[in-house]
């Protein structure tokens, strides 16, 4: 296929998946969620933080504030940490369908972390190489290609009744730790860099700032710049 076609059709994928979140959002009385996202759209700058985590380098696993278990989602999970069902925020709302689409278009492979009691609290995606085209077709030339030693690690939720239990970094690094059973010694995730709990939870979980990508939306277009920072850049809260 030739590559202008393949970022044709990589493109429209991506403004298919975002007027069906508009339109669920728009149906549940959340209007002002599509509207902030639509002036982003049209115009905007923001920036990331790549993260890596070196799995070469031992790094303890940090604890969460109660016992949780780390497993691959089972269908059982969805409903139980995904349910629209309810009146949630805008943002909430919005997070929770994203991630319902990504279980839908089955890139593999999504994690939760579960209670004692097996509720499950905690989610994310550890995506590797072999997912290249189906993760750019999905989100729209966010992430650069991974090598075959790299994983992506992306799109965590947690659900609103366990947020403050730091379970983000203790299940985030337990997650990470699973590239290991696909041969990947690398694994990365992307960070809003105004988002500083998050940041400080990737901190937690053994993550380094790696690079720098600015996302330019122009007009609903968007392009991606990746920087490459200097060994040993701190997290800019330190």
């Amino acid at each position: 296929m030739p590559v202008s076609t393949e970022r044709n059709r990589t493109r429209f994928s991506s403004i298919l998946e975002s007027l069906r979140a508009a339109l669920s959002l728009i149906r549940h009385g959340h209007a002002g969620e599509v509207i902030r996202e639509l002036r982003r759209r049209l115009y905007s700058t923001r920036r990331s933080y790549c993260l890596l985590r070196d799995l070469s380098v031992e790094f303890p696993s940090p604890q969460a504030k109660i016992a949780i278990a780390v497993r691959r989602l089972e269908e059982e999970d969805v409903p139980a940490i995904l349910d629209v069902s309810r009146r949630q925020t805008g943002s909430d709302r919005s997070a929770r369908m994203r991630r319902l689409r990504l279980i839908e278009y089955g890139i593999p492979t999504c994690y939760v972390a579960v209670t004692s009691d097996g509720t499950p609290c905690y989610l994310q995606w550890l995506m590797g190489h072999e997912q290249n085209e189906r993760i750019r077709t999905f989100f729209g030339g966010e992430y650069p290609r991974l090598d075959r030693n790299e994983m992506l690690l992306e799109n965590a939720f947690t659900a609103e009744s366990f947020r403050g239990m730091r379970i983000m970094p203790c299940a985030m690094s337990r997650i990470a730790e699973k590239a290991n059973q696909s041969h990947a010694d690398r694994v990365i995730t992307f960070v809003d860099e105004a988002n500083i709990p998050s940041l400080k939870g990737c901190e937690r979980a053994g993550f380094v700032p790696y690079l720098l990508r600015t996302e330019r939306s122009r007009f609903f277009r968007r392009s991606f710049e990746i920087e490459r920072l200097p060994e040993g850049t701190a997290y800019p809260f330190d």
